[in-house]
């Protein structure tokens, strides 16, 4: 039978005295209005939340409430409402219209989520809102969301056929439940509980009770005992999970409630409700995760009556009033008792004959506070009553009556499935009609679950077929015929769905298990896009996350959940009637942060509302060449990039008016920054940073490390190169000059190409991404084919200039046999600000000039100084004030150099530092605080840097105190884990301090070599990181990398998730804090991390080498000690302000240690002779604290005698008292005894002398 849906709308009344739904914002959800659908309340339509994207609900939208005569009430009210006949509604007239769009009962909402909508809808800003603007708004809404739920389409919740478990049950299972693990107890703020971490739990009818897995391993089998005095045995109905106090609680046909502790190894029954009138079949149960003493449990007999217990003190009064005492066993509590209140800490409600038959479910619903029961009858099908009793119940009538039902909190609605094999949504507050209706099902519905976070109903019909309906269209996703349900002949009588991991276990007589595919591990890491992330920016008015791929794809995320909330495409151009994507190259928001700008590699500018994906106006272009850099001051938009120009818009709509500055860069412009209020800075590949006066468009100054450490001002002779022709020009190999920038340098393959491209061609090959990762101090799980490969810091990548003047790039790296490259040094990136090579190597190695292959250059520090100074980011310091001696202005790019300057026109360099894992690489990406506290890089080894420039070139009067020991403690990077590993920190310190590369001595660094204090260090990402983005009001931070992946980190390293997991992650709390943040990290980084990435990720510690770590410091403390003096060395070396001086000091000690026994005439090549060989120096033998040391054999020595210490005077008395005692006691055991004895014989001779007495009394009447 094929599935049909029929959906209704209704009106929905006002809520007078039902809980009301806190209306949301948004960017929790986002569903919008179909032009071809009718309008639907949220019971009946929901696109707000991407399918499998979530984990926690989001709170409900308020335009998601409004259904089809909402709308036509809200026109009517937008022409009355428009008070001044301005043709629009301010933001005033926009509250009163939608609070009396709602009806009564909704003038209370929250002013703040109004204000929301009214910007989202008022994208241009102009103050006003119309019913035009309004409806446009969400029909683009709806359409980008429905084309994005549609990717997700072709989603199997179940691709497995059925597992069947083996058991000891013997009958039919009653019931199973997960029973999670709930960290904190005795009332404090307990981690939120979900299906990640637990047990799961089955009972059959004849008491057979299995604890399993996750993975549906058994743990154990306990067998209930079967009361003595009952001619029939006793058959388990229904079985509840109480996490909160370790309990499970079951239900019988003895009609009692039983109680079993099930802590540890345990399974003891310790209460037991009886005297019950009526047998309880079905139980729920559910605890305030907030406050652990709350709980509430529900359950419905066979009379049609339905009991509520509300628990105030479920964990310090021992559920039922008193702890017992210890060895007294199961204490009875009677129900009558309950009922009258005569039990401390409980309440009883009690709803009596609210069915006319067997009560089939029963649940408790903490957002309405009601309880829901139904039964099959049609006069009485369900029932929710108030447990607070401020309101009457309510009564569904339904045909056939119902089965089955689950509530939904994050959607408001009540799923049901009857007798009639229908599907029906149902309004908690509507009782007369159902709001949509589902059909597909060949026989009467038995069980129904739902995952609200996805938005998929799984239904369970008699005759065993399940299946799975989407919520949002109300459509069947799969389904699961009754003949592959092979559990033998009986009805499937419980099942238990697991959100989580999307796995379903079924219950007959038998286990079946119905397991989503285990896709993470074959698919890999999840990603946030297809293509490399270039940017992603933090939204702090909507709370949202805007990231930008290279296949032009805009996405929306929601920051609490990790969400998608929307998508859609920016850029596309038309080539040879194709169309294709064009790559976003840069990104920002308006100063209101309401609107989007983008640019992409053909030079196109847009202005987007990203919340429904409209674009709002696309800007006049002058040329096809990348923007690069975007910034919105004032009411305008100014661009830049490879035309080398800045170009100024005015940000109005019917103002077309464009400004052109004219070219001062010589090079590709890279970056883009603004300062406030006037003020403009620039970076090209040549590494010139030029300063622009905002208002009048000339240019201050100029500023080049690797010219000058000054700023140049006054009259620059700075020539004004003409701007490139429109188009791509071609080069004599026929590429572009995109294609030409992004080619490859094979090995042993040798191009010519002409002079007047020997730049170009030189920077296509200075610019290619170093793929190979040979970093020293990750521990790389390598494959076979990576065994190979070589460091390319070695070759020689630049090219090289023949007699003709010709540019004829070379390698002389090795070939294999079959003539194939031994190395790829291609990695598909795209960017303009990518790493370059590893050029540099030997020129600190002292190789002669003759060595190095220079185009246009008379030396090596020129060719340095032309294209190695390239300036992929700048960044203004917004918090600092212009002056000589303090750094506005932060600089980063090749080489890895972060450069502070001050713009001022005395100022120059006053500052710089590497900021890179190692050297040879570069950092393309920087951000701060407002504060101007912490600077955050990102390298092109995907490693994140946390630094302090609170007081980092700045004048001394500005300088701020800084609290060192809460430094240390909010971030785990500073914390040492022991002495072992301090030494080991300092010792890795002093080592990277000396392997650093030289600056270029054009920077003077004897004056402006100077290093902030590292806060966090960590790898976020395996690529280069593009872009970082700090979250300031919770400290996170956000990056987005080549690996196509969005990471959410905290500031101190915890990783929170990346953007498109499935399943998303807990909803943040307010504020974050990071301890109670679960430890987790990416895979791909676990599987290469170094010990400090662990370390970081792990919230400074180390779980699995605490104990190896305690023992190994024991045992080297005395080690340690001993070389006290190398530890005082080793501070002053690191902590010293001549690195460089000592360095040179040690490396040559170094070698004098490792000549010895060498000739000093004729060089390390003489060897003196030997008469016998000397036997192999071995290794010494060292300890740290992460390693443990293996030895053949140990030495020892004799025991020696431990003498005891003395007790005190106090003990001892207690002890000679006790002692004492004991001693009385024993003597006062064996008088008693004594006494009995003496008892017993004076006895016995009684009753010998009265036996004899009356013997011989009768002796003499016998005789």
């Amino acid at each position: 039978m094929k599935d049909t849906v029929s959906t209704k709308t209704t009106n929905r009344p006002p809520r007078p005295e039902g809980p009301k739904k806190a209306w949301g914002t948004d960017r929790e959800s986002g569903r919008g209005v179909s032009p071809n659908k009718p309008f639907r309340s949220q019971a009946s339509k929901q696109t707000s939340t991407e399918r499998l994207k979530s984990t926690k609900p989001a709170a409900a939208r308020l335009e998601d409430e409004m259904n089809n005569d909402h709308l036509q009430k809200l026109q009517s009210i937008f022409e009355e409402a428009d008070e001044d006949g301005g043709g629009g509604l301010d933001i005033d007239e926009f509250r009163q219209a939608m609070k009396k769009t709602m009806g009564a009962g909704q003038e209370d909402v929250d002013d703040r989520q109004l204000a929301i909508v009214f910007m989202k809808v008022d994208a241009n800003c102009d103050g006003t809102v119309d019913w035009d603007e309004y409806l446009s708004y969400m029909l683009l809404e709806y359409q980008e969301r429905d084309l994005m739920n549609n990717l997700f389409k072709d989603f199997v919740p179940f691709p497995k056929t059925l597992k069947e478990i083996q058991s000891t049950h013997r009958d039919m299972i009653s019931s199973i439940k997960f029973f999670p693990t709930v960290t904190h107890r005795h009332g404090s703020v307990a981690d939120e509980s979900d299906h990640s971490f637990g047990r799961y739990v089955s009972v059959s009818k004849e008491g057979v009770v299995n604890f399993w897995t996750l993975d549906m391993t058994n743990l154990r089998s306990v067998t209930l005992e079967q009361p003595r005095d009952r001619v029939k045995p006793m058959w388990i109905t229904d079985m509840i999970c109480m996490p909160n106090i370790n309990m499970l609680a079951m239900s019988s046909t003895e009609r009692d409630l039983c109680f079993y502790d099930v802590n540890a190894s345990k399974f003891d029954k310790i209460f037991q409700v009886s005297g019950m009138e009526h047998a309880p079949l079905c139980l729920d149960y559910w605890y305030d995760i907030k406050n652990m003493n709350n709980a509430v449990l529900a359950f419905g007999d066979s009379g049609g009556n339905v009991c509520a217990f509300v628990f105030s003190e479920a964990l310090g009064s021992a559920l039922f009033g008193s702890q017992n005492a210890k060895g007294v066993g199961c204490r009875r509590v009677p129900f009558h008792e309950i009922l009258k209140g005569c039990v401390k800490g409980i309440r009883a409600i009690r709803y009596l004959n609210v069915h006319e038959d067997w009560v089939r479910k029963v649940q408790y619903c903490p957002n309405l506070q009601s309880v829901i029961s139904c039964a099959t009858t049609s006069e009485s099908s369900m029932f929710t009553g108030s447990v607070d009793r401020k309101k009457a119940g309510s009564i569904f009538h339904i045909r056939k009556g119902l089965q089955c039902f689950e509530y939904s909190k994050e959607w408001n609605v009540i799923v049901t499935g009857g007798m009639d094999r229908t599907v029906r949504f149902y309004n908690p507050y509507v009782t007369t009609k159902a709001t949509a209706v589902m059909k597909g099902h060949n026989s009467a519905i038995m069980h129904i679950t739902l995952n609200g976070n996805s938005g998929q109903i799984i239904s369970v019909a008699k005759d065993k077929q399940i299946k799975v309906w989407d919520m949002r269209d109300q459509t069947c996703l799969q389904t699961v015929a009754g003949r592959n349900i092979t559990m033998g002949p009986h009805l499937i009588n419980t099942l238990c769905y697991n959100p989580r991991n999307g796995s379903l276990i079924l219950g007959t007589t038998m286990l079946g298990f119905l397991e989503r595919k285990a896709d993470e591990a074959e698919i890999g890491e999840p990603t946030s896009h297809n293509k490399a992330v270039r940017y992603s920016l933090f939204n702090d008015l909507f709370n949202q996350v805007v990231s930008a791929c290279d296949d032009s794809i805009v996405s929306v995320w929601d920051m609490d959940t990790g969400t998608k909330t929307i998508q859609f495409s920016a850029h596309k151009t038309i080539e040879r009637g194709v169309e294709r994507s064009v790559e976003i190259t840069s990104m920002t928001f308006d100063p209101s942060k309401r609107r989007l700008v983008t640019g992409a590699r053909d030079g196109t500018v847009k202005i987007w509302n990203f919340n429904n994906g409209a674009c709002l106006r696309e800007l006049e272009i002058f040329d096809s060449y990348e923007v690069t850099g975007i910034v919105c001051p004032r009411q305008k938009i100014i661009t830049t990039g490879w035309n080398r120009r800045l170009t100024t818009y005015i940000d109005l709509q019917d103002d077309d008016d464009v400004r052109q500055l004219p070219i001062r860069h010589k090079d590709d412009v890279l970056s883009l920054s603004y300062y406030a209020p006037s003020h403009l800075a620039t970076s090209s590949y040549d590494g010139d940073i030029i300063i622009w006066s905002l208002e009048t468009g000339h240019m201050l100054s100029r500023m080049n490390a690797m010219e000058d450490t000054k700023t140049q001002t006054g009259r620059l002779n700075t020539p004004v190169t003409p701007a490139r022709p429109m188009g791509r020009e071609k080069s004599a190999t026929g590429l572009s000059e995109k294609d030409t920038r992004k080619a490859e340098t094979k090995t042993s393959t040798t191009s010519v190409v002409p002079k007047e491209n020997d730049q170009l061609a030189l920077r296509s090959i200075l610019k290619q991404p170093n793929t190979i990762n040979d970093d020293e101090n990750d521990e790389v799980k390598s494959t076979g084919k990576e065994s190979g490969r070589k460091d390319l810091g070695t070759n020689t990548i630049l090219p090289a200039i023949n007699n003709q003047g010709r540019v004829v790039a070379t390698d002389t790296s090795p070939q294999d046999s079959s003539g194939n490259d031994s190395d790829s040094t291609s990695s598909g990136d795209d960017s303009t600000s990518t790493r370059s090579q590893d050029r540099a190597e030997s020129a600190h190695s002292g190789r002669s000039s003759n060595e190095f292959y220079r185009i246009n250059s008379k030396s090596y520090a020129e060719f340095q100084r032309k294209h190695e100074a390239s300036v992929d980011k700048i960044l203004f310091l917004q918090a600092r004030e212009q002056d000589k001696e303090t750094a506005t202005l932060m600089a980063s790019g090749a080489e890895g150099w972060v450069r502070a300057w001050s713009i001022d026109h005395k100022g120059g360099l006053l500052g710089q530092f590497l900021a890179t894992h190692k050297k040879n690489e570069s950092v393309l990406t920087m951000t701060t605080d407002s504060t101007n506290q912490y600077l955050i890089t990102g390298d092109t080894m995907g490693y994140i840097m946390v630094w302090d420039i609170s007081n980092y070139c700045i004048k001394p009067s500005a300088a701020r105190e800084v609290d060192h020991a809460t430094r240390v403690s909010k971030f785990p990077f500073l914390k040492p884990d022991g002495l072992n590993e301090l030494r080991s920190q300092l010792q890795s310190q002093l080592k990277y301090q000396q392997n650093l590369p030289k600056p270029p001595p054009s920077t003077n660094p004897e004056e402006t070599l100077k290093v902030p204090l590292k806060l966090n260090s960590f790898r976020a990402h395996l690529q280069t990181v593009n872009h970082v983005e700090y979250a300031e009001d919770r400290e996170l931070i956000i990056t987005s990398s080549t690996d196509c992946s969005v990471r959410l980190w905290t500031l101190c390293g915890k990783y929170i998730g990346t953007f498109g997991q499935r399943g998303g992650w807990s909803k943040l709390t307010d504020p974050i804090i990071p301890d109670r943040i679960p430890r987790r990290m990416p895979g791909d980084v676990k599987r290469v991390a170094s010990a400090i990435t662990l370390k970081v990720l792990n919230g400074g510690t180390r779980p699995r080498w605490n104990l190896a770590r305690n023992i190994l410091l024991l045992c080297a403390a005395r080690r340690t000690l001993g070389k006290a003096s190398n530890m005082e060395s080793l501070f002053k070396q690191v902590s010293g302000e001549h690195v460089i001086e000592d360095t040179d000091s040690s490396e040559e000690d170094s070698d004098k240690s490792a000549d010895k026994g060498a000739s000093r005439i004729l060089g390390k090549s003489y060897k003196p002779k030997t008469r016998h060989k000397m036997p192999p120096l071995l290794p010494e033998i060292r300890q740290n604290a992460n390693q443990l040391s293996v030895y053949s054999s140990l030495p020892f020595c004799e025991l020696a005698p431990v003498n005891e210490p003395k007790l005190p005077a106090v003990i001892q008395q207690i002890q000679a008292r006790n002692q004492s005692l004991d001693n009385i006691e024993k003597e006062g055991r064996a008088t008693q005894k004594t006494k009995r004895r003496l008892q017993d014989n004076i006895a016995k001779h009684k009753t010998v002398r009265i036996l004899t007495r009356d013997l011989k009394e009768q002796r003499p009447g016998q005789d």
